[in-house]
């Protein structure tokens, strides 16, 4: 199963004024791996990214 994940400002807490405009989060929390990996290898134009965890969420970080 794909599911398609959601875009997400940088200002996740409030922090406005404080985003990076050379990172972007992308909310993953409900893709499993291997989703996760073929949206990477087929829609990002980078190897740069990460994963981070926010409480209950999970979120990918592309540097551009």
């Amino acid at each position: 199963m794909y599911v398609e994940p959601k875009r997400v400002e940088d200002d996740l807490e409030g922090q406005v004024g404080r985003e990076d405009p050379s990172r972007r989060r992308i909310d993953v929390t409900d893709m499993d791996a291997d989703s996760l990996r073929r949206y990477v290898n087929e829609r990002i134009d980078t190897d740069h990214v990460s994963l981070e965890h926010r409480g209950s969420h999970t979120y990918l970080l592309v540097e551009r």
